[in-house]
């Protein structure tokens, strides 16, 4: 999919120039959803700048502010199974413009929300389209040979950090002049500007034209391909051996076909442990400078003995945005590593340590250790969560064919919303007020169960071709059959 810096001749004029103008096309599908997933994050993270803030302004209650982001994931439970469905019916591209657009245009219109239900509102209304921007893993690792898949789902998850990152650094510079209002614009503006840009270069998912039968539009791009990477046009005509009818594509009944009833039920505690894992650690992450722990005399942690903060609201000042920074910057720490394991020991093994590591971490965390050493415990284990979730969305698109792919995609990762908003009533509910030792052992209870699921899971994806659609039989379930030969791409 990348063309080498090293062909270009060196009688051309502008070889920089000539590398864009070979390869926009192509490099435009991995580059472009980077950008997507950035401008993503910076929807999603806007959240913990935006609470605080409308909180002093419009004095509004605790209640009030989790409730923005209660709606905002209850928007993304909706949306990624409706989205999920279409694009298995309409297509990856269709559903990622149409969801984009709708991204940009509901942020932009939160930025002139005259009341906190128009907030509220319009912010669900990001979440259920954000829902549709998952679709983003399923047409990237559909054009991805498996040899740089993994490489390539990594990179755009470091794409999530960068936005987040970004978002911090430009809520640091302008919330405290300009206010809410503009930083809420800047967060959506990124997206209205990668959308012509989608419009124009991105192509449809050429595994989804030849599940559809659509043969001749997948020549077609294969022909751009070929011809932007320097390559002869492949010979005869295009033929897809297996495709699924309309009808049948994104149908929710064959999640559960008898191949592969077992590796969508075993997903779905995957899942939601991993979303209900992560959100609770950044929930407890952010309190890590209003609570102060104190331990008992036998060195265990305090049942409950945590000092709050309960005087009028303040705006975040410049301590509240470096620890935000710091733990935006602390995903990136493991992802090195979990790109290193995913290529060598597998996809199942890898989940396994990751999920031992996260209940490791986490029971460390109510450990009584000095304050810099629980930070850094809460990094180290936002950081497995995260590398959890770079790995579910690689393994569920490996694993499911592409008539049901977006589908699995979605219905997974809406069970995965119902983890996160479920996670604030034992990180702030039952953390707080009725026991920190029943709190820590639920995420280390779910993360032990879940690294048994995943060796139980019967497919390992490492090396395998993509399918394209359920047969019975599977000796003819191989990429050939799908018109599109990996070892070759």
């Amino acid at each position: 999919l990348w063309y080498p810096v090293a062909m270009v001749p060196r009688s051309y004029g502008n070889p920089l120039l000539w590398y864009f103008s070979q390869c926009i096309p192509v490099v435009i599908i991995p580059w472009l959803l980077m950008q997507l997933k950035a401008a993503d994050a910076m929807e999603m993270l806007l959240l913990a700048i935006l609470g605080p803030t409308l909180r002093c302004e419009w004095h509004l209650s605790h209640a009030q502010v989790a409730a923005m982001t209660t709606f905002v994931f209850i928007g993304m439970l909706l949306g990624a199974s409706v989205w999920g469905a279409a694009a298995d019916k309409v297509g990856r591209r269709t559903v990622l413009l149409v969801s984009t657009a709708l991204i940009a245009y509901f942020g932009l219109l939160c930025s002139a929300a005259p009341s906190y239900a128009w907030v509220v509102t319009l912010r669900c209304f990001v979440g259920f389209n954000i829902g549709g921007g998952a679709q983003s893993y399923t047409l990237l690792t559909e054009y991805l040979p498996h040899r740089t898949r993994v490489a390539a789902i990594v990179s755009n998850l470091l794409s999530w950090c960068a936005g987040g990152i970004f978002l911090v650094l430009t809520a640091w510079a302008i919330v405290p002049t300009l206010g809410w209002r503009w930083l809420t614009a800047l967060a959506a503006a990124p997206l209205a500007l990668v959308l012509p840009l989608m419009l124009l270069f991105l192509p449809e998912s050429l595994r989804y034209l030849l599940a559809s039968g659509r043969e001749v539009e997948a020549a077609k791009v294969m022909e751009l391909m070929a011809k932007e990477n320097g390559r002869p046009p492949l010979p005869g005509e295009l033929v897809s051996q297996q495709f699924t009818d309309a009808s049948r594509r994104g149908h929710v009944s064959q999640l559960f076909h008898s191949s592969i009833r077992r590796v969508t039920l075993t997903l779905f505690p995957i899942w939601f442990t991993i979303a209900f894992t992560y959100y609770g650690i950044i929930l407890l992450s952010s309190d890590v400078t209003s609570f102060k722990q104190r331990c008992l005399s036998d060195n265990s942690p305090a049942r409950d003995s945590s000092i709050v903060d309960t005087s009028c609201c303040r705006n975040l000042n410049s301590q509240d945005y470096k620890s935000i920074l710091l733990a935006s910057t602390g995903e990136l720490v493991i992802l090195p590593f979990n790109l290193i394991l995913l290529d060598r020991i597998g996809r199942r093994p890898t989940a396994a340590l990751l999920f031992i590591a996260a209940s490791i971490f986490i029971g460390l965390v109510s450990a009584c250790v000095p304050a810099w050493t629980t930070t850094a415990f809460l990094f180290l284990t936002r950081g497995c969560a995260a590398a959890l979730f770079n790995w579910c969305y690689l393994y569920t698109a490996e694993v499911y064919p592409t008539s049901i792919r977006s589908l699995g995609i979605g219905l997974h990762s809406a069970v995965a919303r119902v983890g996160s908003m479920l996670t604030p009533l034992v990180a702030q509910v039952l953390l707080p007020q009725v026991s920190v030792s029943l709190a820590f052992s639920t995420y280390i209870g779910l993360n032990l169960a879940c690294c048994c699921l995943a060796i139980s899971l019967p497919v390992e994806t490492l090396g395998r071709a993509m399918q394209q659609s359920i047969i019975v039989d599977d000796s003819s379930t191989t990429a050939a059959a799908s018109g599109v030969n990996e070892k070759k791409d």
